[in-house]
């Protein structure tokens, strides 16, 4: 084993190989989720293309940025891949296993070089070895192979060359600053000379001066002279990474009988031995040396850098937190304003409401950018479903709805490991054998399904398996073993949630995926560490459902500033359902509790001034307002002195700057600069 140490270079690259990094990240993940899904009896060919175009990427854009090692499993990993698009190997479940073998290993090595993880040098030469033992030993005879598919996309051959071949002229005109994206010309004159004979020329039709001269600018076109099978589609996919469509231009020989090159044009030759004709690769299909590279996945042009940049997520968070502050100024000044004359200063009032609209359009425009969707997190599932349900010798499905959902960039990063635990328990605790279904008259595949919904200002994520349901008795029991206060008389909810206990199991034996007491409690810690909350539902032979509920963002809130005494809170108004002064008759008092009685029902009374320890001028629910709240269907009464005004508040945590208060979800300050608590409702409802 060797831990690499990352790759550093000057700032600039730098910059240019976190590009990488972040593509080839998501080019492994497409490779996941196309394999997953891929069916060995009956293979899309769109799929295995793209799963070929992917490795490509990857290895072509290492080349370019010296991560040579990447490019040693994805040659192997597109050769076979080649193979089997070209119907000269049958594609097997076995092979699909060792693709995705063979994608975490290029995964370990991109880790190498970003974190400077350890990566097992073993394990890829072991992938390397498997990978070429598939492509060479398991090929079927030439009489027994499919032919290759044609290039649906290449001109016709010239029917008099030699060998289907002919000669075509390439001239490349790249931007400027091809220099400056971190492009290698090399690694391009090197993946052309794979297809065929080449020869390239250079053309400098327009010199600088040499005042005006900078090496980093390319003032250079290029001719190439190349004689191929390829189609013009598989020479254009060369280039597709580092130019536009229109910089590339692709003719046949007998179409333009000369070029005429202005003074200063000059022939090279790539690296290699160009002499003599190269041998031409098959039809549809290319040729690679072990030390070749490729154009790969950095400084991607055309049509995808129009719709999309790429942003550090550092920006954006320096963009909302001063976003915030704009919220906090226009605060401010509409306090300011509110002692002013709105008639003798009309056009200052009218000012600062435009002010608040384009404040409040620019939020909105702003926490969108962080917001992605949790397909994010919902893709990295269907592989650990497939993996351990291999290895627990159990079938499953996985059902996966409101994808699209979007939530904060932050709490995704955060949620996944939580949920993970959670499907992975499903797996093992949740769903019986397929023996144990048929005989309790079920389908012997199990389903877990996860499905992400927003509710109000909340995200709402749920993890459900058709499987056997929680065990009541055996959870009591695990619980007195462990010392765990329990008792019969606890309701289905509360002996659910001893699950969360630390330590807590209910295995029979100690594996690789669970039973180490670990885990559960550990998805409790890190969702009320999001401001989040757990719920879990369990019928016997059913199922069990977990849900998880968790903030739409955690910047900026609307929310109803109320009295307590000398302080003055925030609720947010996506759990206030309404405010109301009670009656002496619709006070009532229930097991030494008070309540409010409302339309039939009864609310529990919670006097903020006693829940955070305030002098205040109302203690009796009749002098004051009571706020009604609701939160996923559990409802109080907030009893306040007064209502204030709404506002559009900026969360400050407290932890960072002073210290966890029982019952917030943060700070804010407010337009006359004074710090309010925001209230956490469901965290008040737990304190009653």
């Amino acid at each position: 084993m060797t831990a690499p140490t990352p790759h550093t270079t000057a700032t600039g690259m730098d910059r240019f190989s976190n590009v990488f990094f972040e593509e080839c990240a998501e080019h492994l993940a497409d490779m996941e989720r196309i394999l997953v899904a891929l069916d060995p009896a009956d293979p899309d060919r769109e799929e295995l293309n793209a799963l070929f175009r992917a490795a490509h990427s990857i290895k072509g854009g290492a080349g370019i940025f010296g991560f040579s090692d990447l490019t040693v499993v994805t040659h192997e990993l597109e050769s076979l891949l080649d193979k089997v698009r070209g119907n000269e190997l049958r594609l097997t479940a076995a092979m699909i296993d060792l693709f995705l073998e063979a994608r975490d290993a290029v995964a370990m090595q991109l880790g190498g070089h970003r974190d400077g993880t350890v990566v097992d040098l073993t394990v890829v030469g072991e992938i390397c070895r498997r990978l070429q033992g598939q492509r060479e030993g398991n090929a079927p005879s030439c009489a027994d192979a499919a032919p290759p598919a044609a290039d649906a996309g290449a001109p016709p051959l010239s029917p008099d060359a030699p060998g289907g071949s002919r000669r075509l002229e390439i001239i490349f005109a790249p931007e400027n600053d091809i220099f400056q994206r971190g492009v290698r010309l090399e690694n391009l004159f090197n993946e052309l000379a794979s297809l065929g004979d080449l020869s390239v020329r250079s053309d400098i039709s327009d010199p600088p001066s040499i005042e005006a001269l900078d090496p980093e600018v390319c003032h250079t076109r290029w001719i190439f002279t190349l004689d191929t099978t390829a189609g013009e589609e598989e020479i254009r996919e060369i280039f597709e990474f580092v130019a536009e469509r229109e910089q590339l231009t692709v003719i046949p020989v007998e179409e333009r009988p000369g070029l005429d090159l202005s003074p200063g044009g000059e022939e090279l030759t790539p690296s290699g031995d160009q002499s003599a004709p190269s041998p031409s690769p098959s039809p549809g299909r290319r040729a690679y040396d072990r030390d070749e590279t490729a154009p790969g996945a950095f400084g991607r042009r055309g049509a995808e850098t129009e719709s999309s940049i790429r942003v550090g997520v550092t920006k954006v968070d320096q963009l909302i937190n001063q976003v915030g502050e704009l919220v906090i100024t226009q605060s401010m000044l509409a306090q300011m304003a509110g002692t002013l004359d709105p008639v003798l200063f009309e056009n200052f009032h009218r000012g600062l409401l435009q002010l608040e609209r384009n404040t409040r359009d620019l939020q909105q425009s702003v926490m969108s950018i962080r917001l992605v969707p949790i397909s994010m997190v919902f893709s990295r599932f269907p592989r650990i479903v497939r993996d351990l349900s291999a290895k627990l010798g159990k079938q499953v499905e996985l059902h996966t709805m409101g994808e699209s959902t979007e939530l904060d960039k932050g709490l995704i990063e955060k949620i996944a490991d939580p949920l993970t635990h959670l499907v992975r328990n499903c797996l093992d605790h949740g769903l019986e054998s397929p023996e144990a279904r048929l005989a309790a008259g079920k389908n012997p595949v199990g389903a877990i399904t996860l499905r992400a919904s927003q509710v109000g200002g909340r995200i709402v994520i749920d993890v459900m398996d058709d499987g056997a349901g929680l065990n009541r008795e055996k959870i009591l029991r695990k619980a007195a073993e462990r010392g765990i206060a329990a008792g019969d008389a606890m309701t289905d909810e509360e002996v659910w949630q001893l699950i969360f206990a630390p330590g807590f199991s209910t295995a029979e034996t100690v594996t690789d995926i669970s039973g180490r007491g670990v885990g559960m409690d550990v998805v409790l810690r890190n969702v009320q560490a999001l401001s989040g909350r757990v719920h879990i539902s369990s019928e016997p032979g059913a199922g069990t459902r977990i849900t998880i509920s968790l903030p739409l963002t955690l910047a900026i809130l609307d929310g109803l500033s109320v009295a307590v005494g000398g302080e003055k809170f925030i609720i947010p108004l996506n759990a206030i359902i309404e405010s109301l002064q009670p009656k002496p008759e619709e006070l009532k008092s229930v097991n030494g509790k008070q309540v409010v009685h409302v339309r039939g029902e009864y609310l529990p009374l919670l006097p903020l001034h006693e829940l955070f320890n305030l002098q205040s001028a109302v203690t009796k629910a009749e002098n004051g307002i009571v706020v009604l709240v609701d939160v996923e269907g559990e409802k109080a009464a907030l009893l306040v002195d007064a209502l204030l005004d709404e506002h559009q508040v900026v969360i400050k945590s407290l932890e960072d700057n002073y210290r966890k208060v029982e019952g917030t979800a943060g700070a804010t300050i407010l337009g006359d600069g004074r710090v309010a608590l925001i209230l956490d409702v469901h965290a008040l409802l737990g304190m009653r």
